[in-house]
């Protein structure tokens, strides 16, 4: 890699398909974060990461566009792409943001929690979409579903946001 590319890292971008491309100009995104210059081609290549990074420097995107980019390259037959999300996080500005990056790649987006309502959920068993964000527990319940678990066994991509715990604290010995 060039000095020029590594301090820009506009090879972060270059690693993601040319509709994902299209749409970050579309959106006005010219410039990666150092979440995104870090994580996005290791991403994109197929590997796992763990993006720890702070607040308001676009990890959603971070994690979600080589996703994002795969799905519109390979257009899956059912659920391609598992986001999971605590509900506290899963809030309006993220929901949008996937959203919009859903209509503009023609890949359907949709969000399963607690409130979703009986006919949507039998909608999402019956005909899976492209992506799925939902929450820790209502990930569990799903399990429990023949139909959806059918389709989860076939998912590609799984991101897991705001994973949190605490530290293992070991007992003095005695």
């Amino acid at each position: 890699m060039s000095d020029t590319s590594r301090a820009t890292g506009m090879d972060a971008f270059a690693a993601l398909g040319d509709e994902v491309r299209a749409a970050l100009s579309e959106r006005g995104f010219t410039t990666p974060t150092a979440p995104q210059r870090r994580a996005i081609p290791p991403l994109a290549a197929g590997k796992d990461a763990l993006v720890i990074a702070p607040t308001g420097t676009g990890k959603t995107e971070t994690a979600m566009l080589p996703v994002l980019s795969a799905l519109a390259d390979t257009r899956p037959e059912g659920l391609g792409a598992l986001y999971v999300t605590p509900l506290r996080a899963l809030n309006r500005d993220m929901r949008e943001r996937l959203e919009w990056w859903g209509e503009y790649l023609d890949l359907d987006v949709q969000v399963r929690h607690g409130d979703t309502s009986d006919y949507q959920r039998s909608k999402q068993a019956d005909d899976p979409p492209d992506v799925l964000v939902t929450t820790p527990e209502t990930l569990q319940a799903m399990l429990t579903g023949e139909k959806l678990r059918a389709a989860l066994s076939d998912v590609d991509h799984v991101v897991v946001d705001e994973v949190h715990g605490s530290p293992r604290r070991s007992a003095a010995p005695s």
